[in-house]
């Protein structure tokens, strides 16, 4: 806050007096509870859901925040610890897609699950350039990496849509199956068979339905404004504390992921998502329709297609990350968009 009370006296010439901007802060969150719970309800209704947690250092302990995203809302909340079992009350009724990462605990909620592959691919690049003579490790990434390749050439001709992608679960299914029956010595390979063997189906869910990304982008991005905030904080957060950066957070984050400027929202004395999308130049019914465009909307980037961006992501994530090139591939890692060669 100290940074606030200086920026407000250089921009505006506004000297607060002492401990004015933490009662600021205070004031905010309390006007914005209601829309922070409105965001919730909207994202729980929303038919993809991206999830993700990072740690927090408390004053007298540890935690976590979790972030949950859709295509243009973000909410974050604290829990004490990393156990999931409270999902499976949060996420009862949720009945769309779930992406996430590859932690055990969201293994068991009851929904169907797109694991992120671009986390898989950072690890078996990563495992490569550790185990570079592993035979078996880098034919099993060539075969893992040249299905992707033919799938994510028709993401970027045809986008997130499944009539176009639907053609390539045969081959996604016959990978899955000759790895599972593959023999493998070396032991970084028969991690990743054990690994392909438990997450299955979840690896490719994002062929059977429109618009659900292949990655977790949305909430990775989101959780970056944490894990900035928390490199001055970190250790020195009460909960109370706490739970007033997440409600502001959430407010402020949803504000940037539809284009409105968080300066001109505070301003505008807006307290309801309506106002926050119409602020947006957006309708409030066109929501769940809009999560699931394919086409670039205004207010929205359209998707790269060479590295993974830190600005909002369209649900066309047709995006080529820049850990997709196995170390056995002859592309540098710090040339994500130079081209990709044919596998084999």
């Amino acid at each position: 806050m100290l940074r606030v009370e200086k920026s407000a006296a250089d921009v505006f010439g506004l000297v607060l007096p002492n401990a004015e901007a933490y009662r600021w802060k205070n004031y905010l969150m309390n006007l914005y509870q209601p829309l922070y719970a409105e965001i919730l309800q909207c994202i729980l209704s929303s038919p993809i859901l991206h999830i993700d947690e990072t740690t927090v250092g408390l004053r007298r302990q540890r935690g976590y925040v979790w972030v949950l995203t859709s295509i243009d809302k973000a909410y974050y909340f604290y829990k004490s610890t990393r156990e999931a079992t409270f999902l499976h009350e949060l996420l009862g009724d949720f009945r769309g897609v779930l992406i996430s990462d590859f932690f055990t605990g969201y293994d068991s909620l009851d929904c169907e699950q797109q694991k992120c592959l671009v986390h898989l691919i950072r690890e078996i690049d990563d495992d490569l350039f550790r185990h570079p003579v592993d035979v078996e490790l880098k034919r099993l990434a060539q075969d893992f990496g040249g299905l992707l390749r033919i799938i994510i050439e028709t993401v970027d001709r045809r986008g997130l849509k499944s009539r176009y992608l639907h053609k390539h679960k045969p081959s996604a299914e016959r990978f899955l199956r000759s790895l599972a029956t593959a023999e493998f010595v070396s032991p970084v390979a028969q991690k990743y068979q054990k690994r392909f063997q438990k997450s299955g189906a979840k690896l490719f869910t994002f062929l059977d339905h429109d618009g659900v990304p292949w990655n977790n982008n949305n909430a990775e991005h989101a959780i970056k404004r944490f894990a900035k905030y928390r490199r001055d904080a970190d250790g020195r957060f009460t909960e109370r504390s706490l739970q007033e950066y997440l409600v502001l957070a959430t407010v402020f984050e949803t504000c940037e992921l539809n284009n409105v400027n968080v300066l001109k929202f505070t301003l505008s004395k807006e307290t309801t998502l309506e106002g926050l999308l119409k602020m947006a130049g957006r309708r409030r019914e066109r929501y769940q329709a809009l999560s699931l465009s394919h086409e670039p909307r205004p207010g929205f980037a359209e998707p790269s297609t060479n590295a993974i961006p830190d600005e909002p992501l369209d649900t066309q994530q047709a995006a080529r990350p820049a850990t997709f090139s196995f170390s056995s591939d002859k592309v540098k890692r710090s040339d994500p968009s130079g081209p990709i060669p044919k596998a084999g």
